[in-house]
């Protein structure tokens, strides 16, 4: 395990929760297409596509202080999968429906089993973090 600072300690936690609050955000989502009563739907889609920029953003960093843990670099780059599938698909600016089954069976999923393989290489990192 790589020896890190406090700031990094604390953008790995963050980063890791993170990805969990885009997860929650995803449910609401897709909820709200038939959960009438759930109406921010289409504005936390927006703040989903907005963390999506940051988390991007944020991986040049992580990968220079993670540099020695290759396996946790190479999950850490995959998201630009999840990035292609978004790009990839023109429906979000079309129909509710399309954007309903586009998120659900394509966006959702792509960035879910992106962000358990990252965590998973995490955990260690966040443990270790409660612990120091």
């Amino acid at each position: 395990m790589v020896s890190l600072t406090n700031d990094q300690y604390e953008m790995l936690h963050f980063y890791y929760h993170l990805l969990n609050t885009i997860e929650e955000g995803f449910e609401y989502v897709i909820e709200s297409f038939s959960n009438l009563e759930l109406t921010e739907g289409e504005n936390l889609f927006k703040d989903i596509l907005s963390a999506f920029y940051h988390i991007d953003s944020s991986h040049l960093t992580l990968c220079a202080f993670l540099e020695e843990e290759t396996g946790m670099v190479g999950e850490i780059r995959k998201f630009d999968q999840v990035i292609l599938t978004l790009e990839g698909e023109p429906a979000i600016f079309t129909t509710i429906e399309q954007h309903y089954e586009f998120v659900k069976n394509q966006l959702f999923p792509a960035f879910l089993a992106w962000k358990e393989m990252v965590q998973a290489k995490l955990q260690p990192y966040i443990t270790h973090e409660k612990t120091r």
